[in-house]
């Protein structure tokens, strides 16, 4: 059996940049829009239709460390002109081997934070960028462009 995918090692690269490995990836998620639609002279149910899927903005954070400087310039060179990228969150063993990604469409950056700047504090500086994206493609299926 492979070893399961651990939950403290996301590889994430964004066109041909590597941004490092993240700790923790929140809002890898798709939700159809459910259109019902009530037929006339049928009055035992109504039908559920999909329309629209939406696709959650996506939160990555994880302790600062020496990729920090390439999530910056990534995320700075959006001030000139703005580009949707495209890339590849990896989910990883212990080992580092990847164990199942998710290639993203339309990547724009959101927002980029440093928490935790506190003198007195003992903590672990935490950064974390949140991306929004237009889909993404899993297992072959292009969510995105399938509609």
């Amino acid at each position: 059996m492979a070893n399961p995918a651990q939950q403290n090692r996301f590889k994430v690269q964004i066109d041909a940049l590597s941004l490092g490995y993240f700790s923790k990836v929140d809002g890898l998620k798709a939700t159809y829009d459910i259109k019902t639609y009530e037929e006339g002279g049928q009055n035992g149910f109504v039908h559920n239709l999909p329309g629209r899927v939406k696709f959650e903005n996506l939160t990555l954070q994880r302790p600062v460390d020496e990729s920090s400087k390439e999530v910056a310039l990534w995320f700075a060179s959006f001030q000139g002109m703005v580009k949707r990228s495209s890339g590849v969150i990896s989910a990883c063993d212990s080992a580092g081997d990847v164990i199942h990604s998710w290639s993203l469409t339309g990547i724009i950056p959101v927002s980029w934070s440093a928490a935790g700047l506190d003198i007195n504090a003992n903590g672990v500086l935490l950064e974390t960028l949140v991306l929004s994206h237009e889909g993404f493609l899993d297992a072959g299926l292009a969510l995105a462009s399938a509609l």
